[in-house]
């Protein structure tokens, strides 16, 4: 059968989380279609745990090597979807490299509002109102309860 990788910059941070990601999203992380590896010893990419910038260009040959020993032990791997929002810049090198798709925040954003929009080279055509230019009055915390406006911990 078809496996995904997930890469998340750091797998000991993700697996804690399963039995949320099971209760709420319904992913079961110990499946075996799921493959789930950490980028945290490739050479550069500690800076993340730091808080530092990331050195994209040094880091880059470093994620491409540790795929492609994924890929060789795990050869039915059929997509990539990169879990940390400190991945896209590899996204480009991953898909060129191995030819798979690669799934990553941006890609699932651009999927989110591509489905909401109009398009315009079939079907119904200029059905959605044009943007006024202005922005809704909005205050923080003004879309949540009195209950759950007590628990933020920003107040601001």
């Amino acid at each position: 059968y078809d496996q995904i990788l997930i890469l998340t910059a750091n797998s000991g941070t993700l697996l804690p989380q399963k039995d949320v990601l099971l209760n709420h999203c319904g992913f079961d992380v110990d499946e075996d279609r799921f493959i789930i590896r950490g980028c945290q010893d490739v050479p550069g990419f500690d800076a993340v745990a730091r808080g530092d910038k990331v050195d994209v260009e040094k880091v880059t040959p470093g994620m491409v090597k540790m795929v492609t020993g994924i890929l060789t032990e795990q050869p039915s791997v059929r997509a990539i979807l990169l879990e940390c929002t400190e991945l896209p810049p590899y996204s480009d090198a991953l898909r060129k490299e191995f030819g798979l798709p690669v799934f990553d925040a941006i890609t699932c954003a651009d999927f989110f509002i591509s489905a909401r929009k109009d398009n315009p080279r079939f079907g119904l055509n200029a059905w959605q109102l044009d943007w006024d230019g202005t922005a809704d009055e909005y205050t923080f915390g003004q879309n949540l309860s009195e209950g759950e406006r007590g628990k933020l911990l920003c107040k601001k």
